[in-house]
């Protein structure tokens, strides 16, 4: 007696794979679904009525439990002829032990009938995935209802909350701090209008002091100081190619003290030779106000200073120079604002040892939020003198005008609003 299994996705094409391999003379001899899913189909060819011992027959209160199985209907036969016992009627016809025989049964019938006669069916699997899917409706259901809730909540905040706490919510999202935000709240009266919103940013330019002064002409001599890397040297190449395509380069003049870097003042020459204007380096065998007193006669002089870090040795060596330099040098602070708020505080409280004139916000464009730098200026009362918003020379600088600059934050705070709102929802 030859052995043979088939596996196939479903009864019908297991049954055509015994048909096509082994013809009609194949007896099914046992069937079961794998816990891959497949069908699994046992035949003999040459059938002696034996069973392999892998496939022992049911215990006798089950044996005759399937009148389907062909297997099982030889066995009841041979009993039934070991007992001398008449054949059992049936009111179904008895399938043969033929492989022809139940391959037409098993085309005659549909598959859930097959699946339940063969007993493929998994009860127990079948139970747990229905009550998954209850689970599943059951949390569904639960988080409708929290997100319907979340939003009736928001949506009644929105409705009861105060003029005052509606433009304090609105000049936040600004990343105005909430020292700045107080003064406005508590010097303005907000009526719950359409024009709130408007009154508290006109009160905020109001707040924000700026220099009060043309970018060009621009007379006398001025020195812009800050840590490593906020625009200094780039902020003065602006200025001076403003100044000279308004007035020649006869009356321009660039100075560096930056000697604590190797080749710190090439980027400072290179804009001289461009622009055709001196430039002149103050080492340890110069002094800031001889070259002050040297070009004393030019209606503009720049000097850029070394960008050092706040907690460098070095920085108190800069600060005295700055502080013997001639009054008539003014000091702009050079303030990124791309950095944080407490950043900024800190390079202010160390540069005002040296009575600051006023400042140059920079690196706008690069800036995700104006308000901390504006937060910063406004507490620290320090004048905004230019702001620039780019590489380019001459034209990415302007001198500071309030209003302007208060637009420029709020449409700053719109547009990287949408696009965080893009990235975390994927729209």
């Amino acid at each position: 007696m030859q052995i043979r299994r088939f596996r196939a996705p479903d009864m019908r094409q297991a049954i055509r794979k015994v048909r096509d391999a082994v013809g009609p003379d194949a007896v099914i001899l046992s069937n079961q679904r794998l816990p891959s899913g497949e069908i699994e189909i046992t035949t003999a060819l040459d059938y002696d009525g034996s069973l392999p011992s892998g496939l022992s027959s049911a215990p006798p209160g089950q044996r005759y439990s399937s009148s389907n199985d062909p297997k099982k209907a030889y066995q009841e036969r041979l009993e039934q002829a070991r007992n001398n016992q008449p054949p059992v009627k049936r009111a179904t016809p008895e399938p043969s032990l033929f492989a022809n025989d139940a391959f037409a049964s098993v085309e005659k019938n549909e598959p859930s009938q097959i699946e339940e006669a063969l007993s493929i069916k998994n009860s127990e699997k079948s139970s747990q995935l229905v009550e998954m899917e209850r689970e599943l409706d059951r949390l569904k259901s639960e988080l409708k209802e929290t997100k319907e809730q979340i939003e009736e909540n928001s949506s009644k905040s929105s409705y009861t909350e105060s003029p005052e706490q509606h433009i304090h919510n609105r000049l936040l999202k600004l990343g105005l701090s909430d020292i700045v935000i107080e003064r406005i709240i508590s010097n303005t009266p907000f009526l719950g209008r359409e024009d709130d919103w408007k009154k508290a940013l006109s009160f905020l330019a109001d707040y924000l002091p700026v220099t009060r002064q043309e970018m060009s002409p621009m007379d006398g001599c001025i020195a812009f100081m800050g840590p490593t890397g906020v625009g200094k040297t780039t902020s003065i190449g602006k200025i001076a190619a403003q100044h000279v395509l308004k007035n020649g380069a006869d009356s321009v003049v660039l100075v560096t003290t930056d000697t604590y870097r190797i080749a710190a003042h090439e980027q400072l020459r290179t804009f001289g030779r461009i622009l055709n204007v001196p430039v002149e380096v103050v080492n340890e065998y110069s002094d800031l106000n001889e070259v002050l007193d040297k070009y004393a006669n030019y209606s503009l002089v720049l000097v850029d200073t070394a960008g050092m870090n706040p907690r460098d040795r070095n920085l108190e060596r800069q600060l005295k120079m700055m502080k013997k330099a001639r009054g008539y040098l003014k000091k702009l602070l050079v303030l990124p604002c791309t950095s944080q708020r407490q950043v900024l505080k800190t390079v202010v409280d160390v540069y005002s040892q040296i009575e600051l004139d006023g400042c140059v916000l920079s690196k706008i464009d690069e800036s995700a939020s104006l308000g901390e730098a504006i937060s910063v200026v406004i507490e620290e009362n320090l004048p905004v003198m230019f702001v620039a918003d780019g590489q380019r020379i001459p034209d990415d600088i302007e001198p500071a005008r309030a209003h302007n600059l208060i637009s420029r934050a709020v449409y700053t705070a719109e547009q990287y609003g949408q696009l965080y709102g893009s990235l975390k929802y994927g729209s």
